[in-house]
């Protein structure tokens, strides 16, 4: 440590010199630049690993709803083509065969429920990563607009910089339109959740085999009728009767409608 040397006033000639030693001024540390740089690569990659959870829950939340409404459609099927065929398959029994398939939608709502939810917090994620990336374009943006003035000034400019943002910015514009892409995505899975879950029947109600059945009612009774079109009202009116009556689905009114009439229709 360097000493500094003190003389004393009382006699200057037969001073003894004093040493007394000098405290060095501390050096001022270093940003710990390396360290803040790990830091972030670690919060990114925590980000990236909750992102990616998100991505992987809400989508396994939607395929178990596409699973319920699939199931629930294929047991509508065979209820409907065993009430078609089975003489013995009363409208009792219909009734609380139906009764258990509504139910399950109920249940199936709850699993919509969840699923939205799971798209509205992916969302909220996806929409902060972009707003965080933004950021850093329109920052990063600046910088280069910066660099480029200055150099266009005769200025000296950090040359390897400038090459590092204009390879960043083209990639973080990337990463901003694939962000945009998967926003839109989950938005679109969240309606038409909603809509799936404001038509919990239509989206999972079976229609090919009562349409089926309607056509043929249609065809057998059209010369009853001044033209096929008038047979169609007419007898989609019956079925509208049966349907409110009995309490059932349109499509089990159409089978019960069949059923009655099967006797009498001319099926060719």
């Amino acid at each position: 440590m360097p000493k500094r040397i003190i003389i004393k006033d009382s006699d200057l000639e037969e001073a003894e010199p004093v040493i007394e030693p000098v405290e060095e001024a501390e050096k001022p540390a270093e940003a710990p630049i390396e360290a803040e740089i790990e830091e972030a690569e670690i919060a990114e990659r925590k980000e990236d690993v909750m992102l990616e959870k998100a991505i992987a829950d809400a989508d396994a939340a939607y395929e178990l709803v596409l699973g319920k409404i699939d199931e629930i459609r294929v047991r509508e099927e065979v209820t409907q083509k065993k009430f078609l065929d089975d003489p013995g398959m009363s409208l009792a029994i219909l009734k609380k065969l139906i009764q258990r398939w509504d139910s399950m939608r109920e249940e199936l709502t709850r699993y919509i429920d969840d699923a939205i939810e799971r798209y509205r917090k992916l969302a909220e994620l996806l929409e902060e990563r972009f707003s965080s990336i933004e950021e850093e374009v329109y920052f990063n943006q600046v910088e280069l607009d910066t660099i480029m003035q200055l150099e266009s000034q005769g200025k000296p400019i950090s040359v390897s910089k400038k090459e590092e943002l204009e390879r960043l910015i083209p990639r973080l514009r990337e990463e901003l339109a694939q962000l945009d892409k998967k926003i839109k995505e989950v938005n679109g899975k969240i309606e038409e959740l909603r809509r799936m879950r404001e038509n919990v029947y239509e989206a999972t109600s079976y229609k090919g085999l009562a349409d089926n059945i309607f056509t043929q009612i249609v065809n057998s009774l059209q010369t009853k009728y001044e033209s096929p079109e008038d047979a169609a009202v007419k007898i989609r009116s019956q079925v509208e009767i049966i349907a409110q009556r009995e309490g059932i689905p349109r499509e089990y009114a159409t089978l019960y409608l069949w059923k009655r009439l099967k006797g009498q229709l001319k099926t060719g």
